[in-house]
């Protein structure tokens, strides 16, 4: 079985709950934004009401290692802190919108996002969400960083280069 971060699977709907209550939580939502690496996130509250709720589903999961779930949950956590308004449009086709006549995210930084390793990717998607005005969708950040590999890299790539305005 594999996790689903999409509206109306129980992930989907634990995660955009958590979410939500991290909205009315300033304290725990600014501790998680400080924070520089899944790793920092592991040690916060917030992270881990959303991980209490998550623990079964995980476990439960046996495309990966507990340990590396945990881990890749804390990277959504922390992402998701940077999140302050919610959308449905995929990320890949966010960045290529055009913005004042130019995509928001050039192909070069595309490209070199693209290239990133899970570990790298924290710092880099903090990034990509400042870009996009720290507006994204909450299912498709949670499932692109939980899942992120060859997989996503290629669906992000399909969603991108089509839609970019250069």
């Amino acid at each position: 079985m594999s996790i689903s971060f999409n509206a109306g699977r129980p992930a989907g709907d634990i995660v955009a709950g958590w979410w939500e209550g991290l909205q009315q939580d300033s304290g725990g939502r600014a501790q998680l934004r400080r924070c520089k690496s899944p790793d920092e996130v592991m040690l916060e509250p917030a992270f881990h009401r959303l991980l209490n709720r998550m623990r079964g589903l995980l476990e439960s999961d046996g495309n990966m290692p507990v340990d590396e779930s945990y881990r890749r949950l804390a990277a959504v956590a922390g992402l998701l802190s940077h999140v302050k308004k919610p959308d449905n449009k995929a990320l890949a086709e966010r960045m290529a919108e055009s913005k004042g006549g130019r995509p928001r995210f050039s192909s070069l930084r595309f490209r070199r996002l693209m290239k990133e390793s899970f570990d790298d990717l924290y710092p880099a998607m903090i990034r990509v969400i400042r870009q996009l005005d720290k507006t994204a969708s909450l299912s498709d950040l949670a499932n692109s960083v939980f899942y992120w590999g060859d997989k996503v890299r290629k669906d992000w790539a399909l969603a991108y280069f089509p839609n970019v305005v250069e």
